[in-house]
């Protein structure tokens, strides 16, 4: 997979999340709780397509570039500084 894959994957899972609201006479409502089956399907496929998409861009692309920024940032002597520092003793 690349980035564009990604973004189209983005793409379909946001027009699955959107087709069953833009056309609810596409999705009539089956079952005794008059939710269509269909629409429930789309909505949970879509939310699949957008998390695949976005969690491959969050990987391969956000990732790395935080992680280079941040090894740009100097580090301190790992140790933290304390205000008063004083030996403490054991009990």
């Amino acid at each position: 997979m690349n980035a564009l894959n990604a973004l189209v994957f983005a793409a379909l899972g946001s027009v699955m999340e959107i087709l069953p609201k833009a056309f609810p006479s596409w999705f009539p409502p089956t079952g005794s709780d008059q939710a269509s089956a269909r629409a429930i399907w789309l909505a949970l496929m879509g939310a699949v397509q957008i998390c695949v998409g976005a969690g491959f861009i969050v990987r391969f692309h956000v990732v790395p570039f935080v992680h280079g920024i941040l090894s740009i940032v100097p580090a301190e002597s790992g140790t933290l500084a304390l205000p008063n520092p004083r030996g403490v003793t054991g009990r």
